[in-house]
């Protein structure tokens, strides 16, 4: 009889500068066969009980040291990987945060993040496009000339509701 794949809710923030670029983080993942190497936005997995909004603003201030305004859902993916030694199916939901400025601080971090965490830096959508690095959600590039092209839409997009709350 097969087994599924546990079910891994993240909450990601999409985070674009007054330039129209966006934050990515870059990881190495331990695997067998070496690290595996990747940018993606910051966020993590929701906790048992924990509303997908109150999960990325808590993933915000604990991997950069930020308090910022988060809208949306403004996007959704979903993908199969590993993660942790098991094949998780993952579910993304995305906010958007704007940033103006300040201090950005890697410093509250775990240790196990720490380990895998290894850079930030600010993507156009363009730079994106062009990477051979692997970049997630795949479809980032359009993601972030959406949001930066329509901003007015975004900002003003309906707040999660109770569906968005995780429940165990």
């Amino acid at each position: 009889m097969a087994t599924s794949n546990r079910l891994r809710r993240s909450a990601r923030i999409i985070m674009l500068d007054e330039a129209g670029r966006v934050l990515l983080l870059r990881f190495a993942i331990p695997r067998k066969s070496g690290p595996y190497r990747f940018w993606a936005t910051p966020g993590g997995e929701v906790e048992p009980g924990e509303a997908l909004l109150a999960a990325a603003q808590r993933e915000l201030l604990e991997e950069l040291g930020l308090s910022l305004p988060l809208t949306g859902p403004v996007h959704h993916a979903a993908g199969v990987f590993e993660f942790k030694h098991e094949v998780v199916d993952n579910r993304d939901v995305f906010y958007l945060a704007r940033f103006v400025g300040g201090p950005i601080s890697l410093g509250g971090i775990d240790e196990a993040e720490r380990s895998v965490l290894q850079d930030w830096r600010w993507w156009s959508a363009a730079e994106i496009e062009a990477s051979a690095d692997p970049i997630y959600p795949p479809d980032l590039a359009s993601v972030v000339r959406a949001l930066g092209g329509d901003m007015e839409r975004v900002v003003g997009g309906a707040a999660p509701t109770d569906d968005d709350r995780l429940s165990r």
